[in-house]
């Protein structure tokens, strides 16, 4: 690939519930090794597990993984793969996934 430029304008949203929605910026269209996003949540509340490592970058708010880990504001929280996890809160992230966010390896458990 080569080097690219992600406009916000140009990122795919997707919204996983009333709460939660996420803008794909880099996807795995773009990439075998990474994708980028950026997940808003208002009062979200969520239980997942990915085949990919997950970080979550917090720009805003606060996430609660686990009911005990708490992320706030310029934290990152890292998600292993195969790792089930709840998380809810509520924030601004961006989510970087290795490999890339594929809808179909996520298995969401509650909303």
């Amino acid at each position: 690939m080569n080097i690219k430029l992600f406009k916000k304008e140009d990122a795919v949203a997707r919204k996983i519930s009333e709460s939660y929605s996420v803008f794909n910026f880099l996807t795995a269209d773009n990439s075998d090794k990474v994708s980028i996003a950026v997940g808003n949540a208002t009062n979200h509340d969520e239980i997942t597990k990915t085949n990919s490592d997950r970080a979550y970058f917090i720009l805003e708010g606060k996430i609660i993984v686990n009911n005990n880990l708490v992320g706030k504001t310029g934290d990152v929280i890292f998600i292993p793969s195969n790792t089930e996890y709840s998380f809810k809160g509520t924030f601004k992230a961006i989510i970087v996934n290795s490999p890339p966010f594929k809808k179909l390896n996520e298995k969401i458990s509650k909303l």
